[in-house]
């Protein structure tokens, strides 16, 4: 009876740590800037989390512009990456807002879209704010165009003053 009482004390004191409480992030966010040959626009954050109750390795995952995703560990546990890709017609510019669950955030989030109910109540252990200016898709006028029109204004010039000099 005492192996059982303190098997189940050490699983949930397991279980207590991975919940993390009082979450802080500290994050840094990448995008794809120019969209010229790319038709795909990458969105990388990579963050650090830091939990007051001193909780570590916990699963993550997070909710972002195009659906939820998980959330990448490095090994020792200290950072972690999500990423998502947009097509470069659809990327929207400015703040991305990247909202983190951890398993249970995830289970409420889930069973909330599966039954069709509000998202709004479930909350994130924390909110990744990434801004990403827009993506450059070229000019609006390419080179080829501006030297095909300069060869035939050139020729017209040419030709017009040739005429005026043989008449």
């Amino acid at each position: 009876m005492k192996t059982f009482i303190f098997f189940a004390l050490f699983l949930a004191s397991a279980y207590g740590s991975s919940v993390c409480e009082n979450a802080v992030v500290d994050a840094t966010g990448f995008t794809t800037q120019d969209a010229t040959i790319v038709s795909k626009i990458a969105y990388i954050s990579d963050f650090t989390l830091t939990c007051s109750n001193g909780a570590k390795d916990i699963s993550l995952y997070a909710e972002t512009g195009n659906g939820i995703a998980g959330v990448a560990r490095t090994v020792d546990g200290s950072r972690y990456q999500v990423s998502w890709l947009m097509d470069t017609v659809s990327a929207p510019s400015g703040v991305q807002t990247i909202k983190l669950y951890d398993e249970q955030g995830y289970s409420a989030l889930r069973k909330a879209q599966r039954s069709e109910e509000s998202t709004e109540g479930v909350e994130p252990i924390a909110t990744i704010s990434m801004y990403h200016p827009g993506a450059y898709h070229g000019p609006w006028i390419q080179s080829e165009t501006v030297a095909v029109l300069a060869s035939i204004g050139i020729f017209y010039y040419a030709f017009t003053q040739k005429n005026i000099i043989m008449e």
